[in-house]
């Protein structure tokens, strides 16, 4: 990576994290994947400019933005945005217009209901294709997480989805800073574990009424340890990965979550966003992120 990239994604679907790549404007590869394994050191310029991403077809792949426009929020500009088929998918449960060819067939596939609680004690109810059943969890990084009902399609998942945020505490959405927040500070397992059981009754009692749910406690098999985390002295990472230049050394990867360790620095583990490249150029370049001055609490 001699020359800029742009950063299509960036997390993790266990401890290793992944940046995809996107190919070259004249290359008709598919882009390429950099395995980020525990102990890579990364030095990287990032070129503050957010550059939109394309959007999807039908079928799932991906169409390079034909303007190669500068976006300033999102990840898409207003033309790929109306392009994309893919954008009414969550809320296609609400439409009047039902989705057709590849996007129906994909919406028609039995689809999971799930809960998962974060470091830091949030929780969701989320859903997930059948053959992404999984990989939809180990991507987002939680602490814990339980299927708890297969639905028949995804239509059907995202009415049990709004039922259940509508009359429990749960939310739909933990977003890349929550998760950060949750690995910056001391990880609490017990604690984690009682708002989860709590979470996963309320859920359940919230589909205890519908006639067609089965509901069920099935967990999700975390591809990390958690016990791992309460000995690591947390810090939030001094900055963002979308400008400037940084360098550090990859310990452990929760999802959107790196948490990375300075030179300089023997004690403490920083939680950094990798979301934050995404839409950016990046380089490789010698850089090293200077360990901040930290005062902690003195009583």
């Amino acid at each position: 990576m001699e020359s800029s990239a742009l950063v299509r994604s960036a997390g993790s679907r266990s401890a290793v994290g992944e940046v995809l790549l996107a190919p070259s404007a004249d290359s008709d590869a598919d882009g390429r994947t950099v395995s980020l394994p525990v102990g890579t050191r990364i030095g990287i310029e990032v070129n503050p400019t957010r550059w939109c991403l394309g959007h999807r077809a039908t079928d799932g792949t991906t169409i390079r933005c034909p303007d190669d426009a500068v976006v300033v929020r999102g990840r898409q500009c207003a033309r790929c945005e109306a392009d994309d088929p893919w954008r009414w998918m969550h809320i296609v449960h609400r439409s009047q217009f039902p989705p057709a060819g590849a996007l129906r067939d994909h919406i028609m596939r039995p689809h999971w209901l799930y809960v998962a609680t974060f470091a830091g004690g949030v929780t969701k109810v989320g859903t997930a294709v059948d053959e992404r059943k999984r990989s939809r969890l180990d991507e987002q990084g939680p602490m814990l997480a339980h299927w708890i009902a297969l639905a028949s399609d995804g239509i059907q998942v995202r009415e049990w989805e709004d039922l259940v945020s509508r009359t429990t505490s749960l939310g739909q959405v933990v977003t890349p800073a929550a998760k950060v927040a949750g690995l910056a500070a001391p990880v609490d397992l017990a604690a984690a574990e009682r708002q989860h059981q709590r979470a996963l009754t309320e859920a359940g009692e919230a589909l205890g009424g519908v006639a067609d749910v089965t509901v069920l406690a099935e967990p999700w098999p975390n591809p990390r340890d958690p016990a791992s985390l309460p000995e690591l002295v947390l810090r939030p990472y001094p900055g963002s990965l979308g400008s400037g230049r940084h360098g550090f050394t990859v310990h452990q990867c929760w999802g959107p979550v790196a948490l990375v360790t300075l030179e300089g620095d023997q004690e403490s583990t920083w939680a950094v966003d990798l979301t934050a490249l995404v839409g950016h150029r990046v380089r490789c370049v010698h850089a090293q992120t200077p360990v901040p001055q930290i005062q902690d609490g003195l009583f």
